[in-house]
């Protein structure tokens, strides 16, 4: 019994696997060469990093938000239940994520890499 249910509740992950094997061989049917393959591998990773900045610079807004509200309950206690420390921290890691897209923007134009930016049309670029 204790396999009948272990199946059913890894079949998710099967089933996972087996749509990200045909999408991927959908994907690579359409490519011709190793050096299409490589090509649409290269812009996948690079969608990849977009997302991931774009991600670091959301958490950081939300950190913020969260660093604010812990001031302001702090405020109202006068620091007795809840330190002013607690939202000051979450404020500095919440400026720092919302840096990271900017930082990395100069990184690639001060080395000439090109530009970070998040859609590939509109060329909002950070």
């Amino acid at each position: 019994m204790k396999k009948i249910l272990n199946k059913v509740r890894d079949s998710q992950y099967a089933i996972g696997a087996a749509l990200t094997v045909a999408a991927m061989s959908a994907e690579s049917a359409n490519a011709a060469t190793v050096g299409d393959t490589a090509t649409k591998v290269g812009t996948q990773i690079g969608q990849v990093g977009k997302m991931t900045i774009a991600g670091m610079f959301l958490l950081g807004i939300v950190a913020i938000g969260a660093g604010l509200s812990k001031l302001k309950q702090a405020a109202e206690t006068q620091g007795q239940q809840v330190k002013y420390s607690e939202g000051m921290w979450r404020i500095g890691i919440g400026a720092a994520l919302v840096a990271i897209p900017a930082f990395s923007g100069m990184l690639t134009s001060s080395f000439d890499l090109g530009t970070v930016t998040m859609t590939d049309r509109g060329g909002t670029g950070f």
